[in-house]
C-alpha cells in the first residue's frame, strides 16, 4: 500500500506541476496526500477544488470538484495545498461506497492521523463532521454520509479492522467492543482482541500481513515467535474467560459470505436483516 501511494503521489505532483497557478487538491486526491485510506480502486484523475464555481473542463488527467470548502482551512502538505481534514472527510462519506467511507473516516478520527510519508496531524471530530454537514444543506450524498460518519469509530487500528466491522454490520451481526482488554488470569498483564462480543461469548482477530511480516512490529522476534505469542494470548483468553475466538485475514474480510461463515461458525448470531 506504501508503493501505491507513493505512485499516486508523483502522478498527483506531475498533474499539479503543469499548473501555471497553485491549485487545491479535493477529495480523492486530498485523501492520499492525507494519508487516508481507501477500500477499492483509486481515481484515475487528479481531482481539484474549484473554489470559484465554474466548473472547468475535465481534462489533462484532472477532474474539477465543486467542493463547499473553507479557503481558510486548506493546509500545505509536503508541497501540496489540500481541503482540510474536517473538509476532506465529508467529501470522502459523501461520495464514496460506503465501506470505503468508513476505512477514511474511521482513521481520521482517530487520536492522531498518521500516514507512511511522516504526516501526524489531531484527528478530526465526529459531531464537527456531521456540523459542517449540515452545513452543506441538501448535498449529493449527504444521507448515505450522515450514516457512515455515524458508524465510524476511531478505535479501529487497521483498515482491515474497519473493513471486517462494515461487513459485520452489513451482514447483520452484533456490533463488538474494540479493542477488549482481557486481564491475564496469571496477574502478568492485558491481553487485549480487536473485537468482542461478551453477551455471546465470542471474541475476533484480524490476522493482517503487518504483524508477521513488519520487522519493527515484530521487535526483533522471528515470524515462528510471534505466530505462538498469537497463539498463547487467544489461548488465554478462550481458556481464561470461556470465550470462542474467530480468526481471519485480508481474503475474508473482502469476502462477505467467508467473512459471514467465520462468524456463524464461532457462534455469532444475527440481530438484523442482512444489508
Amino acid at each position: 500500500m506504501a508503493d501505491d501511494r507513493r505512485r499516486a503521489l508523483a502522478e498527483i505532483s506531475a498533474v499539479v506541476g503543469t499548473r501555471r497557478d497553485r491549485v487545491v487538491l479535493s477529495r480523492e486526491s486530498a485523501a492520499i496526500v492525507w494519508g487516508l485510506p481507501r477500500f477499492g480502486p483509486r481515481p484515475d484523475r487528479v481531482e481539484l477544488a474549484d473554489a470559484v464555481g465554474t466548473l472547468p473542463h475535465n481534462r489533462g488527467g484532472i477532474r474539477w470538484c465543486r467542493t463547499p470548502f473553507d479557503p481558510t482551512e486548506v493546509v500545505e502538505i509536503h508541497g501540496f495545498l489540500v481541503t482540510g481534514l474536517v473538509q476532506t472527510l465529508v467529501d470522502l462519506a459523501c461520495t464514496r461506497p460506503f465501506l470505503s467511507a468508513v476505512v477514511a473516516l474511521d482513521a481520521g478520527i482517530a487520536d492522531a492521523v498518521r500516514s507512511d510519508a511522516g504526516l501526524e496531524a489531531p484527528g478530526a471530530d465526529k459531531e464537527f463532521l456531521l456540523q459542517r454537514l449540515d452545513e452543506h444543506g441538501r448535498r449529493r450524498g449527504s444521507p448515505a454520509a450522515r450514516v457512515a460518519i455515524g458508524f465510524a469509530d476511531g478505535a479501529s487500528e487497521s483498515v482491515g479492522e474497519s473493513l471486517s466491522r462494515g461487513r459485520m454490520h452489513q451482514l447483520g451481526f452484533p456490533a463488538p467492543t474494540l479493542q477488549r482488554e482481557f486481564v491475564r488470569v496469571d496477574g502478568l498483564g492485558v491481553d487485549r482482541a480487536d473485537f468482542d462480543w461478551e453477551e455471546y461469548g465470542v471474541f475476533g482477530e484480524f490476522d493482517g500481513e503487518t504483524k508477521y511480516l513488519d520487522e519493527a512490529m515484530r521487535g526483533g522476534r522471528t515470524i515462528e515467535r510471534v505466530l505462538l505469542a498469537e497463539k498463547q494470548r487467544a489461548d488465554r483468553i478462550r481458556l481464561g474467560y470461556g470465550r470462542r475466538d474467530a480468526r481471519w485475514g485480508w481474503e475474508t474480510a473482502r469476502a462477505p459470505e467467508r467473512l459471514f461463515g467465520t462468524l456463524r461458525a464461532a457462534g455469532l448470531p444475527l440481530v438484523s436483516r442482512a444489508a
